[in-house]
C-alpha cells in the first residue's frame, strides 16, 4: 500500500510543487530536476510580449518513488495567458486556479514512468507581456530563478527579435554565451537574472522648489539642481525664474543662488531630460581625477551619520566587496519604516537595529565601515525608477528619493556606484554592474546632510518630482557668451594693463575644457592660453587678462580677439596704441592746461579783489 507524501520547491517569484506517490518520504537525492527555460521576445505594438516554454526534466533516482504531479505557481501580477501543456505521451490539460495573491498552474502526468533512472518530461507553453519592459531608450527585464534546483541542471535561454539592434549592455549575472539573438544562462547562482538592452536612457525630468524666507531680513539660499556625473549628463529646457547666481562645489553639486527679501516665497521650476549610462563618460574622466585630489581631505573623515564606534568588531572585512556583502547580509529592509516618521538613523544606529533599514541607513552603515577601512565614499541622493516597489523601492521620506552609496576605485581611479539596499530587496548584484535607473540629484561627500536634494523643498502635499522615460535623444546646444570689462582701447607701450573676461554658459549641457585664447600681435600676454575645465549652465567664469603693448613707433590701430573651443565666433576688441612718448606729451599738456586754467582763475580772483 503506497503512502502520498508532498515535496516542495521554492524559488524567486515562481514556485515548483512535485507530489509524489511512494513509501518514505521523499528528499532531494530521490529525483534529479533539470530545467530548461525559453524566452522568445516579441515587439508588438511599442510593447514587449514573450512566449515562454518551459521543459522541465525528472530523473528518478530510486526504484520506491516517483514523481506523478507538477506545479507552478506564480505571483498575480505575472500577466500569463494562453497556457498550453503536454508531457511524453502527448497534451495534457493544466489546471489553473487564482486567489488574490498568486496563480497556481498544475499538472497531471498521463502515464509517467516508474523506476530507477527512468525519466518523465513536462512541457508548459504561455505567453507574458509584462515580463520584458521597455523603459523609454531601452529594455530592461527581471527574469525569475529557480533556487533550489535539486542538482540538476538549469538553463535560461532568451531570444531577441531578429529585427531589433539592441544590444545588451549590463547583465546581473553575465550570460555564459551571446551570439546574434541568442544569449544563455547556465546554472545561474543569483536568485534574479537582470538584464538592461541599451547603453543609455533618458528621463524628462520636472522638479519643483518650494523656497520660503521666514526671516524679517533677506537672506539667500542655494538649491541643488541634478548635476552632471561620470554616468550622467543633464539637458536643461528651462529654469524659471533664473538663479542669481550658479556655482559647482568640491562634491560636484550643481548649485543655484536665489536671493529671498524678507517673508518671500518663490517657487522655482526645473525642466529637462536627464540621460544616464552604463559607461563613464570619457569628457569627465580627467576632471574626476583632478577633483579627487581636493576631496581626499575630507572623504575619510567621520561625520555624524558616518561614525563606527567600535571599529575593531569589524577586523575581518578587508576590502569594500566583504564591506558591501555585510551590509546587504546583515540588514532588513523594513518595509512599514516608509509609513512612519521616524528619521535617518545613522550607521551606528543601524547595526543596533538591522531590521529597521530603509536605503539610507543601508548607504550609511556602507559609508562608515568604507571610510573606516581608508576608501574613499560618499553618499548619492536621488531617484530610484523602479516598476516594482517591492523589489527596487524608493524609500525616502519626501517624495519618491532613494539613496546609495560610491566608493572610489584605486586601480581604476573612478567612482564606483553600488546599491545594497536594491540587492537585498531584489536579489539582483548592484556591486559588480550598475544599471540605468538611479538618477543622481544631490552627492554627499563633505557633508552628509547638504545640499538638499529636489524633493526635500516642499509644501504640505505637493507633488514636487515628475520623471518618465523617453525614446529619443536630446541634442546639446553648446553655446557660451563673453563680456568684457576695464577694458582698454587706448594703450601705450610700456605700460601693463588689467581686464576682466566674463564668459557665460547660456547653452542646455555642461561643457568641459573649454580652451580660450586671446591674440593681438602688437600685444604682449602674460598668460595667452586659458583653460576651463567645466562650466555648468547659467554659470559665469572670469578671467583676468595682463597685457602690455608692444613698440610702436606711431600711432597703430589694432585689433585683440578672443577664441572659444568649438565656437564660430571670434570676439574681436579693437585697440590703439601708442608709443609712450604720447602718453608723456599727454600728461604734459593735461599738466600745462591746468597751470593755465590755474592762473587765468587766480589773476580773475587778483583783479575782482
Amino acid at each position: 500500500m503506497f503512502k502520498k507524501y508532498t515535496k516542495w520547491f521554492e524559488f524567486f517569484f515562481v514556485t515548483v510543487l512535485f507530489f509524489s506517490f511512494l513509501t518514505k518520504p521523499a528528499i532531494a537525492a530521490d529525483f534529479k530536476t533539470d530545467f530548461k527555460v525559453e524566452y522568445y521576445l516579441k515587439e508588438i505594438e511599442s510593447q514587449l510580449v514573450s512566449d515562454v516554454k518551459f521543459s522541465i526534466k525528472i530523473t528518478h533516482l530510486r526504484s520506491d518513488t516517483y514523481v506523478r504531479k507538477f506545479s507552478l505557481s506564480f505571483p498575480k501580477y505575472f500577466s500569463i495567458k494562453n497556457i498550453s501543456a503536454s508531457d511524453d505521451n502527448g497534451k495534457i490539460e493544466p489546471i489553473v486556479q487564482s486567489d488574490s495573491q498568486k496563480s497556481v498552474i498544475e499538472l497531471e502526468f498521463s502515464n509517467p514512468k516508474t523506476g530507477k533512472d527512468s525519466i518523465n518530461n513536462f512541457y508548459i507553453n504561455f505567453s507574458q507581456d509584462n515580463l520584458f519592459k521597455i523603459n523609454g531608450n531601452v529594455w530592461e527585464v527581471m527574469l525569475p530563478v529557480i533556487e533550489n534546483q535539486n542538482d540538476g541542471d538549469y538553463a535560461v535561454l532568451v531570444y531577441l527579435p531578429l529585427s531589433t539592434n539592441k544590444k545588451i549592455s549590463i547583465a546581473k549575472p553575465k550570460p555564459d554565451y551571446v551570439s546574434g539573438n541568442q544569449l544563455i544562462w547556465n546554472n545561474p547562482a543569483t536568485k534574479t537574472i537582470y538584464a538592461v538592452f541599451g547603453d543609455k536612457q533618458y528621463y524628462q525630468t520636472n522638479l519643483i522648489y518650494n523656497l520660503i524666507n521666514p526671516k524679517i531680513y533677506p537672506v539667500y539660499t542655494d538649491i541643488a539642481l541634478p548635476p552632471d556625473t561620470l554616468y550622467q549628463k543633464v539637458f536643461i529646457s528651462q529654469l524659471v525664474p533664473q538663479p542669481n547666481s550658479v556655482s559647482i562645489d568640491s562634491d560636484g553639486n550643481y548649485l543655484a543662488r536665489y536671493n529671498l527679501k524678507p517673508k518671500e516665497s518663490k517657487t522655482v521650476t526645473f525642466q529637462g531630460v536627464i540621460g544616464v549610462y552604463a559607461s563613464p563618460r570619457s569628457e569627465l574622466r580627467a576632471l574626476n581625477n583632478n577633483q579627487i585630489k581636493l576631496q581626499e581631505k575630507y572623504l575619510l573623515t567621520e561625520k555624524s551619520y558616518w561614525q563606527i564606534d567600535d571599529p575593531d568588531k569589524f577586523s575581518n572585512l578587508k576590502n569594500v566587496s566583504d564591506i558591501y556583502n555585510y551590509v546587504v547580509n546583515n540588514l532588513t529592509y523594513d518595509y512599514q519604516k516608509l509609513n512612519t516618521k521616524e528619521g535617518r538613523i545613522g550607521a551606528n544606529s543601524a547595526l543596533k537595529n538591522p531590521t529597521k533599514a530603509v536605503c539610507t541607513e543601508f548607504t550609511d552603515l556602507f559609508i562608515g565601515l568604507a571610510r573606516e577601512k581608508g576608501i574613499y565614499s560618499r553618499e548619492i541622493e536621488g531617484y530610484g525608477f523602479s516598476a516594482d516597489p517591492q523589489l527596487r523601492p524608493m524609500s525616502f521620506v519626501s517624495d519618491t528619493l532613494h539613496a546609495w552609496p560610491e566608493y572610489y576605485d584605486m586601480t581604476h581611479h573612478l567612482w564606483q556606484t553600488v546599491d545594497p539596499t536594491w540587492e537585498n530587496t531584489s536579489g539582483i548584484d548592484y556591486f559588480s554592474s550598475f544599471d540605468l535607473n538611479h538618477i543622481t540629484f544631490a552627492i554627499h561627500g563633505n557633508d552628509p546632510s547638504f545640499p538638499y536634494p529636489a524633493g526635500m523643498y516642499k509644501t504640505e502635499n505637493s507633488k514636487d518630482i515628475i520623471i518618465q522615460p523617453i525614446s529619443y535623444e536630446p541634442k546639446d546646444n553648446n553655446r557660451l557668451k563673453i563680456e568684457t570689462l576695464d577694458f582698454q582701447k587706448v594703450v601705450y607701450y610700456q605700460k601693463k594693463y588689467y581686464s576682466k573676461i566674463f564668459i557665460s554658459n547660456t547653452g542646455n549641457v555642461f561643457l568641459y575644457d573649454q580652451k580660450i585664447n586671446i591674440g593681438d600681435r602688437d600685444l604682449d600676454f602674460a598668460q595667452a592660453d586659458f583653460l576651463i575645465d567645466q562650466i555648468a549652465p547659467y554659470q559665469q567664469k572670469e578671467i583676468t587678462v595682463e597685457y602690455s603693448p608692444k613698440k610702436v613707433i606711431g600711432k597703430k590701430n589694432s585689433l585683440m580677439t578672443i577664441t572659444l573651443t568649438g565656437q564660430s565666433d571670434i570676439t574681436k576688441l579693437p585697440v590703439v596704441i601708442y608709443p609712450y612718448y604720447y602718453d608723456l606729451i599727454l600728461k604734459f599738456g593735461y599738466v600745462s592746461a591746468g597751470l593755465l586754467i590755474l592762473i587765468i582763475i587766480l589773476r580773475y580772483v587778483k583783479r575782482s579783489n
